[in-house]
């Protein structure tokens, strides 16, 4: 929990006091490499802080899946439109390595809201940043060549290139395995 408690206090007026209001309403649980938080088609009512570990989230595009991003240590995870609308996910959400989770439900979340405006700043900016992301992701995909992705990643997150099955990269960066291979063996070359 200490690691939630630290990525807490990175929001405005983060007092102890919010952090033991939270207490009541969490729990941990562990997910094996291959297992899933969240199974497509089903509804979301849980959101996750990823204490340890890694997953990915997908949805399917004519029976594809397709990566839509990765979530590692030190961040939240969930189908936020899911979550929020309390219909079925179109994004699945699936340990990559053994992962533990502190977890949070829907209900607790809305109780939370009520309690104090701490937590509603917490939604708000967890929020934003998840749209500010998923923006710059249609950006990445839309502006650069699969070359310019995959170096962008290399440059940006070169511990997450060890970590990820090549298939999932690819899936990712939204190229065929066999481009992906080409370009990683075309850029080891020079």
């Amino acid at each position: 929990m200490e690691a939630f408690k630290t990525y807490l206090q990175h929001f405005p007026h983060y007092t102890p006091k919010v952090f033991e209001a939270v207490l009541p309403y969490l729990s941990t649980i562990e997910i094996s490499a291959g297992d899933y938080f969240l199974r497509y088609g089903k509804i979301c009512r849980n959101i996750a802080f990823v204490e340890d570990g890694l997953l990915r989230l997908y949805y399917l595009t004519d029976g594809k899946e397709v990566t839509k991003c990765f979530c590692k240590e030190n961040t939240l995870t969930t189908s936020y439109g899911s979550l929020i609308t309390q219909q079925e996910s179109e994004i699945a959400i699936q340990a990559i390595e053994s992962s533990r989770l502190v977890v949070l439900s829907y209900d607790a979340l809305q109780q939370l809201y009520n309690q104090n405006i701490f937590w509603q700043q917490v939604g708000r900016m967890v929020a934003e940043n998840e749209l500010i992301t998923t923006e710059c992701h249609h950006r990445f995909l839309k502006d650069l060549s699969a070359t310019d992705r995959y170096k962008q990643v290399l440059e940006e997150d070169n511990e997450l290139l060890q970590r990820v099955p090549l298939n999932y990269l690819a899936s990712y960066l939204q190229i065929a395995p066999e481009t992906l291979s080409r370009i990683r063996k075309k850029l080891s070359r020079n």
